[in-house]
């Protein structure tokens, strides 16, 4: 265990420079099957020690390493992204209901300013599962604002929306070859697809080379 201190002050000095550079906020990434949430699954999570084995010992670097960001630039500048259904890149849990709810519960005793959950759904391009979303379990104990992300267009959007499932709804890929997204949302403009191919590439193709709506 002699590293997690080592581990959380990297957070914390990311945190501290982001902020300096004028960052609104910081937003932990405990999702996709990164280091946190391989941390979180019990396939990933074999740990012996107080990090491993139940679901409290798993949650406890995330909320660790909340807590310290909380107190390093305000739980109100604070947000976490979690991916609780399915597969993300190898990792996984037998239990997400159970796993994510019990997470999802501590964020919410530190007041994060809102928790945004990457949530696969049963098609896509970009993975998919058949597992059902955790939203919902979620939103029963986690009582800050919940911002729900993946495979949204317009319409799926605006009907989470006005469930009361979300609080907000967030675009990740769209944006890449939509640079006037908003706008094209609000005017219902068509929406321009985005190439895989130009995702990592080392020039301008891809990045700023998608035209605005005419």
């Amino acid at each position: 265990m002699d590293e997690i201190p080592r581990l959380i002050g990297d957070y914390v000095n990311a945190a501290k420079n982001a902020m300096k550079a004028g960052f609104d906020g910081v937003q932990l990434h405990s999702a996709n099957g990164y280091l946190l949430d391989q941390f979180l699954r019990d396939n990933a999570n074999f740990r012996d020690d107080a990090y491993g084995g139940s679901i409290e010992n798993r949650i406890r670097l995330t909320k660790e390493v909340t807590q310290a960001l909380a107190d390093t630039v305000g739980a109100d500048r604070t947000s976490v992204r979690l991916s609780p259904n399915g597969d993300s890149q190898g990792a996984d849990d037998s239990n997400p209901v159970g796993l994510f709810t019990a997470v999802a519960a501590a964020l919410d005793k530190i007041g994060i300013g809102f928790l945004e959950l990457r949530e696969q759904k049963d098609f896509g391009n970009f993975g998919r599962t058949d597992v059902p979303v955790v939203s919902p379990d979620i939103r029963k104990v986690f009582k800050g604002a919940l911002v729900l992300n993946q495979e949204y267009d317009l319409a799926r959007a605006e009907a989470d929306l006005a469930s009361g499932v979300a609080d907000a709804i967030s675009f990740g890929r769209p944006f890449i070859s939509n640079p006037d997204l908003v706008a094209r949302l609000r005017k219902g403009s068509e929406i321009t697809p985005d190439n895989f191919r130009t995702w990592y590439s080392h020039g301008p193709e891809g990045y700023v080379d998608y035209p605005v709506a005419a």
